[in-house]
């Protein structure tokens, strides 16, 4: 998984800045309709307001040219899958992407395996990651085991969208102009872990959380979130609540089956390394 992180870097840059173009297939464009509705965890991370988190995050995005890439990146869409192959990781990228130079970058001799769809999406194989960029306003990757989802399957989902259900709160985010990152977890002992560092072990439901960057008379690197997590039993409920409080500082409510936090503060580095535990190593 390391060559994914050292060749990453180079894909998006070229991605970005290519300044050629070529004919457009239409397509729908729904980034979370691409990646489909088995994933885990869903990640939205808008990045006008959350630069800072995305260079981070993403492998060298400090780097001049992932920074110039990032300048025509309006929102990233993430996947996460886990299962005993590994962590998958499907990115949509929206924003304005010319084209049409891919067969001069990914190259038969550097290890890439050029397709085409039967729509005719070109997208790009390679042992440790797959490319493709079938629109103007489209980037997607696929990231992860030898036998990760197939691109041909994502892109078919261009105009053929298998869009997950999400809560109300996090569907109208990601429809919405708002600049907050939003998350959202149907694997919530792996996501509490990376929050508390340590597994709860209990038999928790569904999550979303919402982080709103600083605002006047906070802190430039501080947050604002809302963390909402179903749970099951009372005593499920209970135990829950008593953890929560301890290791996040912070006051939890019970609303019927739902452990609810809002308007906690959190750290840009905090955040960092919450969605850096999720991705692969």
């Amino acid at each position: 998984m390391k060559k994914i992180f050292i060749i990453l870097p180079l894909i998006l840059a070229f991605i970005f800045e290519s300044c050629k173009t070529a004919p457009i297939l239409k397509g729908i464009e729904e980034p979370f309709g691409i990646i489909g509705d088995d994933a885990d965890i869903y990640v939205y991370m808008p990045v006008e307001k959350n630069r800072k988190i995305v260079e981070q995050v993403l492998p060298a995005a400090t780097g001049q040219s992932m920074k110039q890439a990032l300048s025509r990146t309006t929102a990233i869409y993430s996947g996460i899958t886990i299962s005993a192959a590994g962590v998958e990781v499907r990115v949509c990228a929206r924003g304005k992407y010319p084209y049409g130079m891919t067969d001069s970058f990914f190259k038969k001799k550097d290890g890439w395996n050029p397709k085409k769809t039967k729509e005719g999406y070109k997208y790009y194989e390679s042992p440790y990651l797959d490319v493709s960029i079938p629109s103007p306003l489209i980037a997607c990757m696929g990231l992860g085991p030898q036998n990760r989802k197939d691109m041909q399957e994502l892109l078919s989902r261009m105009k053929k969208p298998v869009d997950p259900e999400f809560p109300e709160k996090f569907n109208f985010l990601i429809n919405s102009n708002l600049q907050d990152i939003g998350i959202f977890v149907k694997n919530p002992d792996l996501f509490l872990s990376g929050i508390l560092g340590v597994s709860l072990g209990l038999p928790l439901g569904k999550i979303e959380m919402y982080l709103k960057k600083a605002s006047d008379g906070m802190q430039q690197n501080e947050y604002r979130y809302d963390l909402y997590i179903e749970s099951g039993t009372p005593q499920t409920t209970k135990v829950a609540k008593m953890i929560l409080q301890r290791a996040l500082k912070a006051e939890v409510k019970v609303e019927e089956n739902m452990l609810i936090v809002e308007g906690g503060n959190i750290s840009e580095e905090k955040i960092t390394a919450i969605i850096k535990s999720i991705y692969p190593n």
